[in-house]
Order: C-alpha cells, then sequence, then structure tokens
C-alpha cells in the first residue's frame, strides 16, 4: 500500500484465529492497524472463545463471534455482510475466502508464507508486511486493563504485601501439562521458601487441574480459577510477580502484559510459542524427541514428566529476583488531600508513564479517594494511607505496619506531589533513595531534589505546579492535559438502572447536574441562588435537573429537591466515586461550585459551569479551573484587598454578586439555547 493511500482507508475488518492464546498472539497486528489508521472504524471477526479479549473495548467498534464448526449457510450469510459493509482494508490472519472473498480494495496476501522458526507473534504481524512495512513489531501491549479491579481480585489482593505467584496449571491439550505433583511441589516452596503468596487461576476447563494441585499442596493456597473473567485474568496477572504456567493462554497474555513468566513447555517449541520479553525464561527438559510438535506421544511423556520441580524452582527464583530483565522502574506518587486535587494529579501521572512506560507506579493517597484511581490505566496500584483518628495507620504500630509494606515494595523514586508532613515523611522512612517535592522550609531534608513552591502565586493552573514535580525527569514541557477517565462498565449498568428505576421510559431525558456543596463556606453559592437557578432552569429548558454530592450536602440537596418538585432528581450521598463518573458522563453540563465533582465532570468529558468567589491569588479561577475545552466559570472581584477565605468579615459578598440571572443565561449558552 502506497502512503498516499492510507488516508483513504476509513473502514477495516481483521479476521484472526479463534483459542484465545492464538488470538492474543495476534494482538500486534491490532496495534500496527491502530497506530497507522488512528480514526479508522476497526471491526473484527473472532471465534466465541477470543471474542472477550475485544469486548466492550472502545478501540474495537465492532465485533462479530465466528464459529467455525458451523455450516454453510452460516458462512455464507457472514460472507454477505463482510461484502456489504465495503471494506477499504482487509487483513485475514486464517488465510480463509473471507479475505479473498471480502471485496475489499486493499488485503493482506492470502497466501502469505514465512519461516516456520518464527515466533507466531511475529509470523502474524509480518502478515502486514506488504500493507504497512513498519521497521518492527510493537512491544506495547493491545490489551486493554483500564476496567475495574473485581471485587474478589481486589480483595485477594490487599490481603498481604508478601510477592504474588500466579500459577495456571490447566492447558487445553493434556500433553502440555506439567504433573500436579511437580506443581503442588514448586509452589510449596515458593510459599515456604521464597515468602510468597499463590495464587491458581485460569478458565472453568481448568478447574480440575487446579483443584488437584491445591489438594497436593502442604502451603495455603487461594485458587480463582474459573472464578474470573478475562479482565479479571488481566488484573491478576498484570499484579503478579512471577506468573507459573504451561504452553497455554496465560502465558501469552502474561506476556503481552510484560509480566515476568517461567513458561514450562514440554512438546512444543519455545522459540514459536514462549515468552517474548526480556525477564521471562522457559523450563524444559531437552530430550531426543522433544519438541515433537505432536498430538500423540509415543514415549509417555517423558519430556514433562522429567522436569524436576526443584529445578525449575531455581528458574523461578531467579525470574521474581530480576536476573535476565532490565531493571523496571518502581515509582511511588504521593497525593493525601481531596478528591479534585487527585484528578488535577492525573496530567503528572500520565507525563511519568510516558516518561517511564515500563514503570511500576503506585499511588499513595486518603482511603476516601482511594476509588478514583483503581483501575485506572495510569496506575499499577493504588496505596491507602489512613491517618484518620480511628484509620489502621494512625498509632504508631498501624504507621510501623505501613511503613514496613511501603519499604519492602523497594521503591526507587518518589514523587510528592503536595507538599506536607505526612507526604514527605513516609517516602524518607520508608528509604526511598530518590525524593522529589515542592521545596518547603522546615520539609525540604525529607526531600533530596526539590522544586520552587510558587503554587501561591496561582500564575499557572494547579496541574502545571504538580507536573513540575515529575518534569524532573525530564518529559515533554508544555500544557498538561486532562487524560481521558475511564468509566466503568458496572458503574454505567447501576446508573442506567438507578435511572430507568426513578423514572421508568425517560432513559434519553436531557440532564444537568447540581452539586450545591463545596469544601469551605468561601465557595459555596447560596443554596437559595441554586434553588431559583433550578427553577429557572425547569421553567425555560427541556432538561431535568439531578443533585449530587456527598452526605455533608444532604441537607442542602433536600431544600433543593422541595423547591424543584419531581423533575429534580435528588442522587446525593446514594453514589460512589465510580458511579458519580458514569452519571456526570450522560449530563450535558454540571453547574458547581469549586469543588471536586467539576474535575471528575471534566475528566469524563462533560462541560462544567463553575461558582467561583475567593479572588485571591492561589484561590482563583486560573488555578483551580476545570481543565479542557468548553468549561466556564463565573466569579466577581468586589475589591477586597485580602480575602480571608471562611473567616470572611463581610459575609461571602463575592459569592453573593453572582446573580441567578448571569448564571442562567451563561448556562443556555452552554445547551445552545
Amino acid at each position: 500500500m502506497r502512503p498516499e493511500d492510507r488516508d483513504g482507508v476509513q473502514k477495516i475488518l481483521v479476521v484472526t484465529l479463534s483459542n484465545l492464546g492464538d488470538v492474543v498472539l495476534t494482538l500486534p497486528v491490532f496495534q500496527s492497524l491502530r497506530r497507522a489508521f488512528p480514526g479508522a472504524r476497526l471491526h473484527v471477526v473472532v471465534g466465541p472463545a477470543g471474542a472477550e479479549v475485544f469486548t466492550q473495548d472502545p478501540r474495537i467498534d465492532r465485533v462479530v463471534v465466528y464459529d467455525k464448526k458451523g455450516g454453510w449457510s452460516g458462512k455464507l450469510g457472514l460472507l454477505r455482510r463482510i461484502r456489504a459493509e465495503r471494506y477499504d482494508l482487509v487483513v485475514d490472519l486464517r488465510k480463509s475466502l473471507f479475505g479473498l472473498l471480502a471485496g475489499a480494495r486493499f488485503r493482506n496476501p492470502v497466501f502469505f508464507f514465512s519461516r516456520s522458526k518464527k515466533h507466531r507473534a511475529l509470523r502474524h504481524w509480518k502478515s502486514l508486511k506488504p500493507i504497512l512495512n513498519e521497521p518492527s513489531i510493537p512491544e506495547e501491549s493491545f490489551l486493554r486493563t483500564d476496567f475495574g479491579v473485581s471485587p474478589l481480585i481486589a480483595e485477594a489482593l490487599s490481603s498481604s504485601d508478601r510477592r504474588l505467584v500466579v500459577a495456571c496449571v490447566g492447558s487445553k491439550s493434556d500433553l502440555k501439562k506439567w504433573p500436579a505433583a511437580s506443581y503442588a511441589r514448586l509452589l510449596d516452596r515458593l510459599a515456604s521458601e521464597s515468602d510468597c503468596r499463590i495464587f491458581l487461576a485460569g478458565g472453568a476447563e481448568d478447574k480440575k487441574d487446579s483443584q488437584a494441585v491445591a489438594e497436593l499442596m502442604k502451603q495455603p493456597v487461594t485458587d480463582l480459577t474459573g472464578g474470573t473473567t478475562f479482565v479479571g485474568l488481566c488484573q491478576l496477572l498484570r499484579a503478579a510477580d512471577l506468573v507459573v504456567t504451561n504452553d497455554s493462554a496465560p502465558l501469552h497474555v502474561a506476556d503481552s502484559l510484560r509480566v515476568p513468566a517461567l513458561a514450562v513447555f514440554g512438546p512444543t517449541d519455545p522459540v514459536k510459542y514462549g515468552p517474548r520479553f526480556h525477564g521471562s525464561a522457559v523450563a524444559r527438559r531437552v530430550l531426543f524427541c522433544a519438541p515433537c510438535e505432536r498430538a500423540q506421544c509415543r514415549f509417555h511423556h517423558e519430556c514433562m514428566k522429567e522436569l524436576g520441580a526443584d529445578e525449575v524452582y531455581r528458574q523461578a527464583v531467579r525470574v521474581l529476583e530480576g536476573e535476565g530483565r532490565p531493571h523496571r522502574p518502581r515509582i511511588l506518587a504521593v497525593r493525601l488531600d481531596r478528591i479534585g486535587d487527585v484528578l488535577l494529579s492525573l496530567p503528572a501521572l500520565a507525563i511519568l508513564r510516558r516518561r517511564f512506560p515500563d514503570a511500576w507506579i503506585s499511588v499513595m493517597v486518603r482511603p476516601s479517594t482511594r476509588e478514583i484511581l483503581e483501575g485506572h490505566p495510569l496506575i499499577d496500584e493504588v496505596i491507602p494511607y489512613d491517618y484518620s483518628p480511628e484509620g489502621r495507620d494512625r498509632f504508631p504500630l498501624g504507621y510501623l505496619r505501613f511503613l514496613r509494606g511501603i519499604a519492602k515494595r523497594r521503591f526507587d523514586i518518589a514523587c510528592v506531589l503536595r507538599p506536607g508532613v505526612r507526604s514527605h515523611l513516609a517516602p524518607f522512612l520508608a528509604g526511598i533513595p530518590r525524593r522529589v517535592g515542592f521545596r518547603r522550609c522546615g520539609w525540604r531534608f525529607f526531600l533530596t531534589q526539590t522544586v520552587s513552591d510558587r503554587r501561591h502565586e496561582g500564575l499557572r493552573h494547579e496541574s502545571e505546579y504538580t507536573a513540575d514535580v515529575v518534569r524532573q525527569f525530564g518529559g515533554e514541557e508544555g500544557p498538561a492535559d486532562l487524560p481521558p477517565y475511564p468509566v466503568f462498565s458496572e458503574s454505567d449498568q447501576s446508573i442506567s438502572g438507578l435511572l430507568s428505576e426513578e423514572r421508568p421510559g425517560q432513559g434519553h431525558e436531557r440532564l444537568i447536574a447540581f452539586h450545591a456543596g463545596a469544601s469551605c463556606p468561601s465557595k459555596r453559592w447560596p443554596k437559595e441562588s441554586f434553588a431559583w437557578l433550578g427553577k429557572a432552569v425547569l421553567a425555560g429548558l427541556p432538561h431535568r435537573l439531578v443533585l449530587i454530592g456527598g452526605g455533608r450536602e444532604r441537607e442542602t440537596s433536600e431544600f433543593l429537591k422541595a423547591e424543584w418538585g419531581a423533575r429534580a432528581l435528588d442522587l446525593t450521598g446514594r453514589l460512589n466515586l465510580r458511579e458519580s463518573a458514569a452519571l456526570l458522563k450522560r449530563c450535558e453540563v454540571l453547574v458547581s461550585n469549586d469543588s471536586g465533582p467539576v474535575h471528575l465532570a471534566a475528566a469524563v468529558g462533560t462541560r462544567t459551569l463553575t461558582i467561583f468567589g475567593r479572588n485571591q491569588d492561589g484561590l482563583s479561577r486560573r488555578r483551580w479551573r476545570a481543565l479542557g475545552a468548553g468549561h466556564e466559570t463565573i466569579q466577581k472581584d468586589v475589591g477586597c484587598v485580602v480575602c480571608l477565605a471562611h473567616r470572611c468579615s463581610i459575609g461571602f459578598e463575592c459569592l453573593k454578586a453572582i446573580s441567578v440571572e448571569e448564571v442562567f443565561e451563561r448556562l443556555k449558552q452552554m445547551v445552545g439555547k
């Protein structure tokens, strides 16, 4: 394909393989296509077993499940549908008639052959060479891992700070299974001698194999086999320090996620199907007949039975200790304040991720903001620090236990994104060798590298000040953009059910959200003004009003609901943070005081109209406005020389000076009225 032809490619079909592991090995093809044609619609035909790799992935516009065991009528019907789509490009990795007869302007060669002694991922990717002619196979994963962690896995992963070993002991072929007794001995040694937690994982078809291993083990083991979705398996493997597996789908998933793996091979060839990335290893017994790559064994499965557990254990320890792989930086970011502040740290975390794409990035936050970051694609781990009066980390013993957990993670870098004695002290006492943060008198001793603290001047946005900390490691300059915030499917479904329950048959109503609370009285527009604004909206616009907020705003929301009547839905105190994000995603505008929900709405792409009161340097809208395009702010200067914030002696005249009429006119402009 000539470079000038690429602009005309608007719709692409990829016909991929059937089994889960084989599909994962084709993901470099998808990565290259998405990179070469970022605006094209991407459809995929895939077998039932591999469909969950692409389900709910926004980068895939359509998933067509194809059963190769189906009759000819179904196959011909699928071919007709493919031809009717008029694809510009078809990439057929099955070498089937679909690619030959699809009628696309461009396609990969149907009869493409390559040398057999190539890794299958490379072989699939090379089928694109006549189309893209890219210089090298993509190393980044195409697997989507930004879903929320399931409660089952989240509870399991938070139970201990010991290293995590995930064993996937099943396989589609019995010939590729290492004996259960060998797995049990290996995992017992990893638990007792290497201080590891042991998890068993896999699909429902592997349940019997996992049960056999668990019954033979003497050490505690958590068996999640058959109890997780594909997304859950990805989240579990991504958190692992080591994955031990046969030649099976979890090996290719772990390898795609660049998680260290030890793969047990027998009759199959590790050159073709083994792990590709540094840090993983293959355990195998080299016999005269191996790898035979045959479906039947004439020699009693000796290539697997003669591979000893002690031999594999030594290899597992080497992988756990990182021998043979480049060092993967471990970074701790610290942000111990409120919802909005944590959300405005996401641009800095995005810069950090681009600067260190292979790093393990953990974020230390308050428990109340933990939910904002869990499952976010930029972050590998969220560490809650509960120093509240009743918190588990408040007293000396709890604090020492918390510090021990930080120290055992062996972080290389700490980025303190907001100055504070707790934020500076924990990385110092945990022995993190490189600690970067704002230069504050009395606290700079705890840091090894400092950034000038000019936040009080308010000349730049808060996200820019925060980004200055992580830019000490290099990275791009310029505005710190707010990365997209994922709306998790379970939260979106919960909001759909809630709206249907409250207003049956009104699922397509236009919504405007109101948040009348804030952390400080100097930020709160009078509730009576909110009441009059809501009445004006209900009288002049076709929208329905939705009240959001936490438990502290309940009294204010009850007052507003009583003023507005049936066209207002009060969800104050009823939503968690993820559900709030899903609701705000459905709203056209959020009208709010200067508070955390403003930044949550901006993160999910909803426009905001923010009412600001205090106008002092460092407190005004220049520093704290919503990030992104389409947002509006209203603020009045009433002549205060010094803003006293919540100690205001003139009754917050700056807020009272903002009229309902002015806010309503601005809101009408935003919704197109």
